[in-house]
């Protein structure tokens, strides 16, 4: 029964390592400064006006980020507003 719990668990993680190696991962290295380095088409644009990276990751350091954004009143969001127009 302890072999099937440690091969369930590999078997878990490779799953989770296989869906994120399909993900774009951006690399950056200033976080919110260079928000404009991301391609339009991975930011969606929320109600309130604050932008969201939803066509992948953000890789800032040793972290990976999913569904980091900009607040709409951040000097990155009108960036992209001017950048990516106002979706």
């Amino acid at each position: 029964m302890f072999r099937f719990g440690i091969v369930t668990a590999f078997a878990f993680i490779g799953m989770i390592a296989s869906v994120h190696a399909d993900e774009q991962v951006w690399v950056v290295n200033n976080w919110p400064a260079d928000a404009g380095k991301i391609p339009c088409s991975a930011w969606s644009r929320t109600s309130d006006g604050a932008w969201v990276v939803t066509g992948g990751a953000v890789k800032l350091g040793s972290e990976t980020l999913d569904n980091v954004g900009v607040n709409s009143d951040d000097a990155a969001a009108h960036l992209l507003d001017r950048q990516c127009g106002k979706k």
